[in-house]
C-alpha cells in the first residue's frame, strides 16, 4: 500500500473558492485507485469539514477537487519518509 497526499480545491455553487486548498492523505495501491476513492469515500467530506471548519471557521463548501496528487516515499516501517520530497504523479 502506497501513501498520497492530495491537494484540493473546495468550491461552492461551481465557484472555487480561491482560499480552500485542503491537504488529505490516503492510503491506497495506485494512482486510480486515489481518484476512485475520493470520489466514493463519504469519509473524506467529514475530514474536510474538519479542516475547513479549523482553519477556516464557517466556510461554505459543496464540492472538491484534486488539483495536484504526490506519493511519498515510505520507510521500512511503512511511515512517511520525511528526508525525501514527494514525487508529484498528478496534476491540474
Amino acid at each position: 500500500m502506497a501513501k498520497y497526499g492530495v491537494i484540493l480545491k473546495l468550491s461552492y455553487k461551481g465557484k472555487a473558492i480561491e482560499e480552500a486548498d485542503v491537504p488529505i492523505i490516503v492510503n491506497s495501491i495506485d494512482l486510480e485507485e486515489v481518484l476512485q476513492t475520493l470520489e466514493e469515500d463519504m469519509e473524506i467530506q467529514i475530514e474536510l469539514e474538519d479542516f475547513a471548519s479549523q482553519n477556516y471557521g464557517e466556510l461554505e463548501f459543496d464540492a472538491w477537487k484534486p488539483i495536484k496528487i504526490f506519493q511519498f516515499t515510505l520507510t521500512e516501517d511503512g511511515d512517511i519518509d520525511e528526508d525525501n520530497e514527494p514525487n508529484v504523479v498528478w496534476e491540474v
